[in-house]
């Protein structure tokens, strides 16, 4: 797992998007139905990539060093989600340009877009040279506003608005709504059981 670098973690995640993407358009075509089928496909697999990114951390702080790994490889998780989600942001760019279809509220495409201008600047901002421009605070905290946003965002697609418009496809969205509920509750048990933590006085 350590001898594969970053850049093949985000190439595969990408060519696994495009894996899922084309053979839904190629059997149920370019036009709305199968680009919006091909959307929620490939927003699950951003979602898979994302949470271990999202929740690495927590994941180690809760359940022990069984979970190290995964925290260690939350930048390749990060960067390979955003990999990943291009497949995803061409997808919408062609039902709204190519197809002139715009099914998304207005708020939607909003924070989507605010969200989209945060993951990229912080994938760039993850380059040593780049983020060397920033203070250690200012990084920490332009990456975990990042992070909460997108999962805030995961929560709304996948909990409130099946909720709300209701699906025929329950199971569709089940899985995926109980990541989206699950990784903000771990960051939040990661945080209070760093906030009850004995402290050491130091001498």
């Amino acid at each position: 797992m350590g001898r594969i670098s970053t850049g093949t973690w985000m190439g595969a995640a990408f060519v696994v998007a495009l894996v899922i993407a084309a053979p839904i358009l190629a059997v149920m075509g370019a036009g709305f139905e199968g680009t919006d089928t091909a959307l929620r496909a490939t927003a699950r697999w951003s979602l898979l990539l994302f949470w271990p990114a999202y929740t690495g951390r927590a994941l180690m702080i809760l359940f022990g060093q069984n979970f190290a790994g995964i925290a260690r490889r939350s930048r390749d998780f990060g960067l390979s989600f955003a990999s990943a989600h291009l497949v995803h942001i061409a997808l919408i760019l062609w039902m709204y340009q190519g197809l002139g279809k715009h099914p998304i509220p207005h708020f939607v495409v909003v924070y989507d877009t605010v969200a989209l201008v945060m993951i990229y600047s912080v994938a760039l901002l993850s380059l040593p040279k780049l983020q060397a421009w920033l203070r250690p605070w200012q990084w920490r905290l332009l990456r975990d506003v990042t992070m909460h946003f997108v999962a805030l965002i995961f929560a709304l697609d996948l909990v409130l608005v099946p909720l709300k418009l209701g699906t025929n496809h329950p199971m569709g969205y089940w899985p995926f709504s109980i990541l989206a509920i699950l990784g903000p509750l771990l960051r939040l048990a990661a945080a209070m059981r760093g906030w009850m933590a004995p402290k050491v006085a130091v001498a």
